[in-house]
């Protein structure tokens, strides 16, 4: 075993968050629509990802992270988005977002082969300026992205879902250091990542086993997102998954989703 992060487990995991988000597109209740996330699905994905479920991976999460990124990118107006670890987002495929937005996917290099292909297979087309850059975001990303014309100049909206899970505390506060330096005023940011208990937890220590035999160990966590991210100039607000009952600024989710055990964070921020 090994707390090395894997480029073809992590391709992995994007599989296994298509799935959750393909199921639950198809509630009744469905707390986040995602039509596309059918295009990427496959029996193998579907097994891969009921196995790990029985292990204890935390799927709640990913369709409230999906939904507090696309109320947060569609409230914003902003003419840049910036995916980061962008795997399976369908986002300019699904959302009505504007054709003058610009959005740029942005994962390691592979990560993101075919996706457009199967998705227009599936019958979507991007509704806005779509632009891929390959990198490693642990290294020489900011480069790839203001290549690929990226703008500092102006406001974006940062969104790394499922990101900061496979970042060691030091990467991760890298991470965010460059993204701030690449924020104007009026940004915004949005994410989720483990708080230090769910690392620790004795009652996770089997899915922990399991996700580094499988290449994708679980190393960053946040102890205080808020304070953090006030480091770096940034007016946050933050919620663990066991207080999103009362949290004022997300949708309720259905009690499905509910669950006290998890200590994740989902965290917005605006640039001062």
């Amino acid at each position: 075993m090994s707390d090395e992060v894997r480029p073809a487990s992590v391709k992995l995991t994007s599989d296994w968050m298509a799935v959750i988000r393909a199921r639950e597109d198809a509630q009744p209740d469905a707390y986040l629509h995602d039509p596309c996330a059918a295009a990427f699905v496959t029996p193998a994905s579907e097994a891969a990802l009921d196995a790990i479920q029985a292990a204890g991976l935390p799927s709640p999460i990913v369709p409230i992270r999906g939904r507090l990124g696309d109320i947060t990118l569609m409230e914003s107006g902003l003419k840049q988005v910036v995916c980061l670890g962008a795997g399976t987002d369908a986002r300019p495929y699904r959302l009505p977002v504007p054709p003058d937005l610009a959005y740029f996917e942005l994962d390691l290099p592979g990560q993101l082969d075919g996706k457009s292909e199967l998705l227009r297979a599936a019958g979507f087309e991007a509704r806005c300026e779509l632009r891929v850059v390959e990198a490693d975001l642990r290294a020489g990303w900011t480069e790839a992205l203001l290549a690929a014309g990226y703008s500092p100049a102006e406001p974006a909206h940062w969104i790394a879902e499922g990101l900061f899970y496979y970042l060691t505390p030091a990467e991760g506060t890298a991470l965010l250091s460059a993204i701030s330096e690449l924020s104007a005023p009026g940004s915004w940011l949005t994410f989720d990542g483990p708080d230090t208990r769910f690392l620790t937890d004795p009652a996770k220590s089997g899915f922990h086993h399991q996700m580094r035999e499988r290449g994708a160990p679980f190393v960053g966590s946040f102890t205080d997102p808020v304070r953090q991210l006030a480091g770096h100039g940034w007016s946050a607000q933050a919620v663990v998954h066991r207080e999103l009952a009362t949290c004022a600024w997300l949708p309720k989710p259905p009690a499905r989703l509910l669950s006290p055990g998890l200590d994740l964070w989902l965290a917005r921020a605006h640039r001062r």
